[in-house]
């Protein structure tokens, strides 16, 4: 057991914990309290609350052990992919979607298509999110058994319940607060451990030449392009698809504030690949890869060689963070999908929203453990289970979701079709490997696309109703 690292995280857990007591009152006393935080989150709460909620174990460990092990080649599609996540968000949805006055994803798409489409994007929630835990209960496994000396599995449980357990009583008002926290702390941290290894090598040449010297692949071009194009395309478009980022916009004040908190997240979100390209250097440096029985451990071993017993303890709350940061907002987006748009909407009308939040809860808890089960046994390196993810949802519902906002001939038929006919796609592609790493969604999602505007075209357009709706997504927010 690291003694030091031990006590800070134990701290750490224990603040977050109390903020998630903090706000249960407050959170459980409405459906939008709970789900949007009152839609009261300012530009710089927000900014951090969505940075944090992007910058999982993936944008940390993932992506340094995925580029040590496969080359900073590869870290670069991934960083490229994940920093224009938000200009992107910020042009396509973020206003949008915040004009819509909807809680959820699925809720959205009940709006703009209707009750079918609803179903069919609840279940894709669903299935995404909770396989996206499991990068993320996998890294706070790896985390827990080193610094805590027990065995993976148990570490994989009692953290997973760990950050279970505020998400679960505070709703989205402790999610966004701890994740201020958190997002603060994954930036520091990740800024101390980035001049340490640059101090100790003295300065970015000579840190470069060390990690050539000793993994002279680190420079190389490992993988098919394919996989390099297919990953820069997932996390692209991860800010789009994924609910758990999504769900941030719906917190923000106003369509302004929603842009703005993209804006301001970019930049923080930028700052940690920066950071994330000498750690990684720093790791391959180390000449340890071959030695470790799981790569992502990479980053660990650079902690703790670059760092004293009471910085490694605060880097450790810092990736601890952004495994949590990033788990309570897919919980939260699990949890809204079947307790609001499922139970309520087509189970029980009438169901208090007291009852309603409470189903929320139990959901957390269960997809929780569903996501900790799995993660018992993980599949692939952290960063190539988040690229599947994001693969998934793009090919899934990326398509329709944007053409719902900018197109006012897309139909409820066409938006059915580009869902299944992405997602099934994309599983074959999965399933069947033809091609290289993580670039199935360089087919699955033009199916999705083509399928969406094909059938939309060849089917009866949308009631006028529904067009002059989609109208009013661009108006100035001051004429809605």
């Amino acid at each position: 057991m690291q003694v030091m690292e031990t006590v800070i995280l134990a701290i750490y857990l224990i603040g977050m914990t109390i903020i998630g007591i903090y706000f249960t009152k407050r959170a459980h006393s409405s459906e939008d309290h709970y789900w949007t935080a009152g839609r009261s989150i300012n530009s710089y709460v927000g900014a951090f609350a969505l940075f944090a909620a992007l910058a999982s174990s993936s944008s940390l460990m993932g992506a340094v052990g995925s580029g040590v092990a496969l080359g900073i080649p590869f870290l670069f599609a991934y960083g490229f992919g994940a920093v224009a996540i938000l200009p992107f968000t910020m042009f396509l949805v973020s206003g949008q979607i915040r004009r819509s006055g909807v809680a959820t994803l699925p809720e959205f798409f009940k709006q703009r298509f209707g009750n079918s489409v609803q179903v069919v994007s609840v279940f894709i929630v669903v299935v995404g999110m909770t396989f996206y835990m499991v990068p993320q209960m996998t890294a706070s496994g790896l985390i827990g058994s080193y610094v805590l000396g027990i065995e993976y599995k148990t570490a994989v449980i009692v953290l997973g319940l760990g950050c279970t357990l505020y998400a679960a009583l505070g709703g989205m008002w402790a999610i966004t607060y701890t994740d201020l926290i958190q997002g603060a702390l994954i930036l520091i941290g990740m800024f101390v451990l980035a001049a340490l290894v640059l101090f100790e090598h003295g300065g970015l040449s000579a840190l470069v030449q060390d990690a050539l010297a000793a993994a002279p692949h680190f420079g190389d071009v490992t993988q098919p392009w394919l996989s390099y194009f297919g990953l820069f395309l997932a996390f692209l478009w991860f800010g789009i698809v994924s609910p758990s980022a999504v769900m941030r916009n719906f917190a923000s004040r106003d369509a302004r504030t929603a842009r703005r908190s993209a804006m301001w997240a970019c930049l923080l979100y930028l700052l940690v690949f920066v950071f994330g390209f000498v750690v990684a250097a720093g790791g391959a440096s180390l000449g340890i890869l071959d030695t470790l029985e799981n790569r992502d451990m990479i980053f660990v071993s650079v902690i703790e060689h670059y760092m004293s017993p009471v910085l490694a303890g605060i880097m450790f709350a810092g990736l601890l963070a952004a495994i949590m940061s990033s788990a309570d907002a897919m919980l939260l987006a699990i949890s809204a999908g079947v307790a609001r748009d499922i139970y309520k909407e087509y189970i029980n009308k009438e169901a208090s929203e007291k009852t309603v939040t409470r189903i929320g809860f139990v959901v957390m808890i269960v997809a929780s453990i569903i996501g900790i089960l799995i993660a018992i046994n993980p599949p692939q390196l952290i960063a190539i289970m988040v690229g599947w993810v994001g693969g998934f949802l793009l090919s899934s519902f990326g398509f329709p979701l944007v053409l719902g906002i900018w197109w006012k001939r897309a139909n409820k038929q066409g938006a059915l079709a580009g869902m299944l006919g992405g997602a099934i796609m994309f599983l074959i592609l999965v399933i069947t490997e033809p091609f290289a790493l993580v670039s199935e969604p360089i087919i699955a999602a033009p199916v999705s696309l083509l399928l969406t505007i094909v059938v939309s075209l060849a089917t009866s357009p949308p009631s006028e109703e529904i067009q002059s709706r989609v109208e009013s997504y661009h108006r100035d927010q001051k004429a809605v």
